[in-house]
């Protein structure tokens, strides 16, 4: 491993001579495009395999494998890990507590509502307002008074969702990026490609000594659908609220696509299923550890009347419930 390590050092110092203002990262040569979907699905993941980001990632993940010395498999492993630590979790933070501020503020509206009730009623005696004159008043000063709060608390709903604006462009940009080191993109020329290739042919693990093959045991692929099953359903009894019929209609969507992920898993390079499993488990980890009230309180997350005081009880409790569900439903079936 180490001669290939030094070989890729050369190629590097040669592409530097070759090309002294930056790194390349291929060149898309012009041509005719096919208005066609297999045309658009392949201009896609061309552009995405040639952008930026993606290169940056491929390089990035190169450069660590190279300065620590780690097997390929340790490698997605820690660098999985790291970005998520550097990214996504101060963004899940952030996201809680843009949710305890709404929370918060939501507990004012009982009383301005009452406020704007007596007040519409006073205004419909003295202006005789119609009833539909009355109720678009209403409407228009009790969202006027909501989006006030919003601005008093900086808290807009949109921020809510800041943790899928930053988690999604990381997990298409990393998984495209493992994927080009299995394809040796975005030039199967280079040297530095065929060595990163080889070098995942040999660093493997356990059942999967060469991580660009498929996962034929299917271990990783069910762990994957295992996994973000469980933060589903983790997500789902955690609220104390009924949910609405959106948020029913997502968690049963979500749970759908979960279970679709694992043919999917099975079908791509088992590097690529290693980072999807270690992306979700970290994210599992991560779901469990904002549960917390402690953990809660010390990154500054204020509490709310939603928060559950034994969020780890309480889980238990209702996978237990769960399960005794579905155990008295086989056992019925079955008699």
């Amino acid at each position: 491993m180490s001669y290939l390590r030094s070989v890729r050092i050369l190629a590097r110092t040669a592409a530097f001579t070759r090309y002294p203002h930056g790194p390349t990262f291929g060149i898309v040569h012009s041509q005719r495009r096919l208005f066609s979907y297999e045309a658009t699905v392949s201009g896609i993941w061309q552009s995405l395999s040639h952008s930026a980001p993606v290169a940056y990632m491929q390089h990035g993940i190169i450069n660590l494998h190279d300065l620590t010395g780690l097997p390929w498999w340790a490698t997605i492993i820690l660098t999985t890990v790291s970005l998520r630590t550097l990214v996504t979790l101060p963004l899940a933070v952030y996201q809680n507590k843009m949710l305890t501020r709404l929370e918060q503020i939501s507990l004012e509206m009982p009383e301005l509502v009452k406020e704007l009730k007596a007040e519409t009623a006073y205004a419909i005696k003295k202006f005789n307002w119609t009833e539909k004159e009355a109720r678009i008043m209403y409407n228009r000063s009790l969202k006027k008074q909501w989006n006030k709060l919003i601005v008093r608390e900086n808290c807009h709903p949109a921020k809510t969702m800041v943790l899928l604006w930053g988690q999604i462009p990381l997990w298409i940009v990393q998984s495209v990026a493992i994927r080009n080191l299995v394809s040796m993109m975005p030039d199967p020329t280079a040297i530095e490609a065929q060595i990163a290739y080889t070098e995942l042919t040999l660093g493997g693990f356990g059942w999967i000594p060469n991580l660009t093959e498929l996962d034929h045991s299917l271990i990783l692929p069910v762990t994957l659908g295992i996994i973000n099953l469980t933060i589903i359903e983790i997500q789902a009894a955690s609220r104390t609220k009924l949910p609405s019929k959106l948020q029913a209609i997502f968690t049963n969507l979500f749970r759908v696509l979960s279970v679709l992920m694992v043919p999917i898993a099975a079908s791509v390079p088992s590097c690529l299923c290693l980072y999807w499993v270690t992306s979700s488990a970290y994210g599992l980890g991560q779901n469990l550890l904002l549960l917390s009230p402690r953990v809660r309180r010390t990154v500054g997350i204020p509490i709310v009347p939603s928060e559950l005081t034994h969020p780890y009880q309480h889980l238990r409790h209702t996978f237990a419930a769960k399960l005794g569900v579905l155990t008295n439903i086989g056992s019925r079936s079955k008699t």
